[in-house]
C-alpha cells in the first residue's frame, strides 16, 4: 500500500518537475546598469506646440492659451449635471435638453474668449509666424485625419461586412 501511495505521488509531481525554469529577465541596457540612462515609460511622440514658429511667437501664442480660464469649474459642473441626468433610471428629457442647451452656451462662450485671444496673438505675430502657425495647424488636423482614418479601418461599425482577407 506504501508503494502504491509513493508511486501515485511520483506520478502526480512528474508534470512539476518536467517543467523547465522560465527564461531569465532581459537584462538592462549597459548604460541603464551604469546609472547614466533612466528608464521611463513609453510615451506618445506629438509634435512639439507650435513646432515651426519663432521662439518670440511660440510665447506669444502659449500666453493667448493662458487667457481666463475661469469658466472651467462650470463647464464641468454643466456636464457632471447632463451625466447625472442621463444616468437617472427615469430619463426627464426635458431637463436634459436643458442641461444640455447650458452646456452648450459656456462652450460657445470659451469658444468665443479664446478666438479673441488668439485674434490678439495673431496681430502681435510676424508674419512668418502667422504662415508657420498656420501651416503646422494644417499638418497636425492632417495628422489626427490619417490616426482617424487607421482607427476606423481597424474598428469597423457594429454589423458591418468583415474586411476583405488580405492578399
Amino acid at each position: 500500500m506504501k508503494t502504491l501511495i509513493l508511486a501515485t505521488a511520483a506520478l502526480m509531481a512528474a508534470p512539476a518537475l518536467a517543467q523547465t525554469a522560465p527564461p531569465p529577465l532581459a537584462a538592462p541596457p549597459a548604460a541603464a546598469a551604469e546609472g547614466r540612462l533612466k528608464l521611463r515609460p513609453m510615451r506618445i511622440q506629438h509634435a512639439p506646440l507650435f513646432g515651426n514658429v519663432s521662439p518670440e511667437g511660440r510665447a506669444i501664442l502659449l500666453e493667448s492659451m493662458k487667457a481666463d480660464q475661469s469658466d472651467r469649474p462650470a463647464l464641468k459642473a454643466a456636464r457632471d449635471r447632463i451625466n447625472t441626468l442621463v444616468g437617472a433610471d427615469k430619463l426627464d428629457v426635458p431637463a436634459l435638453k436643458r442641461a444640455m442647451e447650458d452646456e452648450r452656451k459656456l462652450v460657445d462662450a470659451q469658444h468665443v474668449k479664446r478666438q479673441s485671444a488668439l485674434l490678439a496673438a495673431f496681430q502681435k505675430l510676424s508674419p512668418a509666424d502667422r504662415k508657420a502657425f498656420a501651416d503646422d495647424a494644417r499638418k497636425g488636423r492632417d495628422r489626427v485625419e490619417a490616426r482617424v482614418i487607421r482607427w476606423r479601418e481597424g474598428n469597423p461599425p457594429p454589423g458591418s461586412p468583415p474586411p476583405p482577407p488580405a492578399e
